[in-house]
C-alpha cells in the first residue's frame, strides 16, 4: 500500500499543508475518512471496486468496503 499511497500523494498539491492524513490500513482510513466527513462531503472509495479481498505482500485477507461502511454506520446511528 506504500507504494500506491506515495504515487497519489505525489499529485496531490500540498500534500504536506496538514490537511492529508496518511493513513496505510484501509479499513482505518475509511473510518476515519467518515468521522471526519461534513454534511454535503463526499467520501470516495477507489479502487477495489467490487473485490471483498485485499492483497497484502502474499497474504490475501477479506476486505469489502460496503461492509466496512455498513458497520460504521450501525455504530453511528447512521440511517
Amino acid at each position: 500500500p506504500d507504494a500506491i499511497i506515495d504515487a497519489i500523494l505525489a499529485g496531490v498539491p500540498d500534500a504536506d499543508g496538514g490537511r492529508v492524513e496518511r493513513v496505510t490500513d484501509r479499513v482505518e482510513a475509511i473510518g476515519r475518512a467518515l468521522d471526519r466527513a461534513e454534511p454535503g462531503d463526499v467520501v470516495l472509495l477507489a479502487g477495489k471496486g467490487h473485490e471483498t479481498y485485499q492483497v497484502l505482500g502474499t497474504e490475501t485477507v477479506p476486505l469489502d468496503e460496503r461492509q466496512v461502511v455498513r458497520v460504521w454506520r450501525e455504530r453511528e446511528g447512521v440511517s
